[in-house]
């Protein structure tokens, strides 16, 4: 299938935008986007980054790169220099949006206004466990009569189970509290309704 001159320049103008959307996507925690999320927030993306790319190289540093770039964005003429630079941007506006994503401004800001008391877009689970006071735990297992205490070491999940890796651990009877064994590293997997996880008191 040929590919026209048109849809070529389309393609190439949106890596930018593909760039900061893999850094973003692959740094933040998020449910998985579909395909049209991704095309949506790559344009998003790489249309700031073509933004700043101008305000940097024009403005700042006397380039005229973009002097011509948005009036022939119809044409079929590929502004190579212009993408380049913009990629180059990109990949600061993708970290930059994993910071603005992980440390929460938005909802923030939206708290500190009083619009919202919406924390984040990431489940409860990783809300907890991302906390900066939460980094030794106790895991029970009920089912097992276990109880697992050690210090975070990363977790995921999934639709259907919670994963979770600790080290330092220090393995209990979770009925008495008998301390069994000691082991340097625990990986966990239960499902939704199995974990449960408890912060020991801190005065």
């Amino acid at each position: 299938m040929e590919i026209s001159e048109l849809t070529l320049k389309l393609i190439l103008l949106l890596i930018p935008g593909s760039i900061a959307c893999i850094i973003y996507e692959r740094l933040t925690i998020h449910k998985r986007w579909t395909s049209f999320k991704f095309i949506t927030n790559a344009i998003l993306f790489g249309g700031i980054s073509y933004l700043l790319a101008q305000v940097i190289f024009n403005i700042c540093g006397g380039d005229s790169t973009f002097d011509s770039f948005w009036e022939n964005l119809p044409t079929k003429e590929i502004p190579f220099s212009a993408i380049l630079k913009a990629s180059l941007i990109a990949i600061f506006v993708g970290l930059a949006s994993t910071a603005i994503d992980h440390y929460k401004l938005i909802n923030r800001f939206g708290k500190w206004l009083r619009l919202t008391n919406k924390y984040g877009d990431e489940n409860l689970y990783s809300y907890f466990l991302n906390a900066k006071d939460v980094e030794e735990i106790y895991v029970r297992d009920i089912e097992n009569d276990l109880t697992y205490h050690g210090l975070i070491d990363s977790f995921s999940e999934n639709e259907e189970i919670k994963e979770l890796v600790l080290r330092d651990v220090v393995v209990y009877r979770y009925k008495n509290s008998e301390q069994l064994y000691e082991i340097d590293k625990l990986y966990l997997s239960k499902s939704k309704e199995s974990l449960i996880i408890e912060l020991p008191y801190k005065d």
